[in-house]
Parts: structure tokens; C-alpha cells; sequence
């Protein structure tokens, strides 16, 4: 069953707030500066490059310099793909509102916003019915129920990998290391998750349960989150690191946390249940661990 429920999402081109807030950090001037901070990265990948060519020769150097020609060139490929799906959601909602305004018109749903509990063949029966000018079956008790469902399933823990096991291969990688670490007991004051930006600063945490939080974030607190996704990014620009429950080397937060050079610890599994708003943490992007200050030290965002 698919829902038209993430149309429902907000996405940075048409909630612009974040980037507005972000817009305001780097012209007051506290912020660091883009331009030297792309110029330090680039400089570090050039240096790496050089390190391992230095170690290379013959047909092993030739097989690296052509494949990560191949990366350079063929990367950012996907993520212009991914930038140019996004653009069509502001207009999928639109559209999709639209169509809610005349369900609730024709009796079928409460308010508008519902048509996004909707299943997609739902929607589209519902759309044909009315071109036809025909009436529509009443659909506010399956909107309730499923609104009930979700409620009840965000309070869940789902397994770290599908299906749940320790540990799962892909050809000769073992990939077990790479999920959370909701299977490991996090009880003391350090919290273990995946080293996948490196550095280690201490600040005061920022926990965002979603876009909907993203008002209280604040220049140089810890950005804390169960997941992040492009909508977020915004928010790294003033993030001064990054913790999340779910997440590996290879995922959205530990990507973009590279890219601004701020430390960050994936797939903590805990985080957001273990962090207080507020609360002074250290992040260990290099250990891959999160240090918990007692709640009574926290100092207010």
C-alpha cells in the first residue's frame, strides 16, 4: 500500500526558511567563509590523491587514475538526478491539494491535507470520479485509521537492517559494522555509533524531530536527529557537528557533514531518545562516539 503521504513533505524550494536562516548566518559574518572552506577540502582530496598514487605504480596506478576519473565525472551526476526529481514535488503537492479541496467539497475527506493518507489508486479513482462528475465514497475513517497506525509505528524501533540480522554480505564485504547500533545496549555516558566525518567539538545539542523543528536550530549548536535527508541540509551551515540514530559512511548526513567539515556520528540508534535539547555534548568524529554531559550543566540553545 503506498500513501501520497512524503508529497506531504515540505522541501527547501518551496519552505524557505531554513535556507533564509542559513542566508542570515553567513552575512553576519560569523560564519566560516564557503569559498576558503572548499578550497581546504579540495585541497585535502588533492593531497590524498598524491598519497596514494605515490603508492601505486604500474597497472594499479592506471586501473585508480581511471576510476576515480569515472567517480569525479560520473558522481555528481546523481546528485543533480536527485535535485531535479525534487523539483517536481512542490507542483505534486499543488496539485495534490488541489484534488483534497474537492474531495472535502465532495464529502469524501475532512480537510484537504488527508488526501495525502490517501493510497495512490485511491487518489486516482477518487480524481476519475470526479471528471465524471460522479460522487465519492467517504474516506475521513480510513484517514483516521491510518493517521492511528502511523502514530502508533513511530513509537516503534525497526531493526537496523531488512531483514533484521547482525550482520549481511555483499560479495566479500562484510557489512554488519555499518548499521546502527539499536542492538547494542547504550547506557553509559558515551554513546557508540559510526565515525563518518572527522574532527570532535563540544556544544550544547540541538534535537530535530522533523522540518517542523527546524525554527530551533542555531548557529554552532549539534545538529541531533534521527535522519537527515536533503531537506535538512540547509541546517549544516550552521550546525557545528552532527548525530544521528540511523545512518553509515555512505548516507545523507555523513556526506553533507564531509562536505562543511564538521564532525559527525551516524547510526547511534539511541540519540535522539538519549540527548536532551540543550545538553552539552562532545562529538568524535574520528572514535565514532558520542560524550553525554550530565543534564544539569546543559546550557539553553
Amino acid at each position: 500500500m503506498i500513501y501520497t503521504l512524503d508529497f506531504g513533505q515540505p522541501l527547501p524550494m518551496d519552505e524557505p526558511a531554513p535556507i533564509m536562516q542559513t542566508l542570515k548566518h553567513y552575512l553576519s559574518g560569523a560564519a566560516p567563509n564557503p569559498y576558503e572552506r572548499q578550497k581546504t577540502l579540495e585541497e585535502r582530496r588533492e593531497a590524498s590523491v598524491q598519497s596514494v598514487l605515490g603508492r601505486l605504480g604500474g597497472l594499479r596506478r592506471k586501473l585508480f587514475t581511471t576510476v576515480l576519473g569515472w567517480a569525479q565525472a560520473f558522481a555528481p551526476l546523481r546528485e543533480d538526478s536527485i535535485a531535479f526529481i525534487g523539483f517536481g514535488y512542490p507542483q505534486l503537492r499543488r496539485m495534490l491539494k488541489e484534488l483534497g479541496r474537492r474531495m472535502v467539497q465532495a464529502g469524501a475527506i475532512a480537510r484537504p491535507d488527508d488526501v495525502f493518507w490517501l493510497t495512490e489508486t485511491e487518489v486516482e479513482e477518487a480524481s476519475a470520479a470526479l471528471d465524471r462528475s460522479e460522487g465519492l465514497a467517504a474516506m475521513a475513517t480510513s484517514v483516521r485509521q491510518r493517521q492511528a497506525e502511523w502514530r502508533a509505528q513511530k513509537r516503534l524501533s525497526p531493526p537496523p537492517t531488512l531483514p533484521a540480522m547482525k550482520r549481511f554480505f555483499v560479495g566479500s564485504l562484510n557489512m554488519g559494522g555499518l548499521s546502527t547500533a539499536r542492538g547494542r545496549i547504550q547506557a553509559g555516558d558515551t554513546l557508540k555509533g559510526i565515525a563518518a566525518s572527522p574532527g570532535r567539538v563540544t556544544a550544547p545539542a540541538c534535537v530535530l524531530r522533523g522540518p517542523e523543528d527546524f525554527d530551533q536550530m542555531r548557529a554552532g549548536l549539534i545538529l541531533v536527529a534521527e535522519i537527515t535527508t536533503p531537506a535538512w541540509t540547509p541546517l549544516f551551515a550552521m550546525a557545528a557537528g552532527v548525530v544521528t540514530d540511523v545512518g553509515g559512511p555512505q548516507s545523507h548526513g555523513s556526506i553533507v557533514a564531509r562536505e562543511y567539515g564538521i564532525p559527525a556520528v551516524m547510526g547511534t540508534g539511541v540519540a535522539t531518545r538519549r540527548v536532551h535539547g540543550g545538553q552539552v555534548i562532545t562529538v568524535d568524529g574520528d572514535a565514532g562516539t558520542v560524550e553525554l554531559t550530565p543534564p544539569d550543566v546543559a546550557i539553553a540553545p
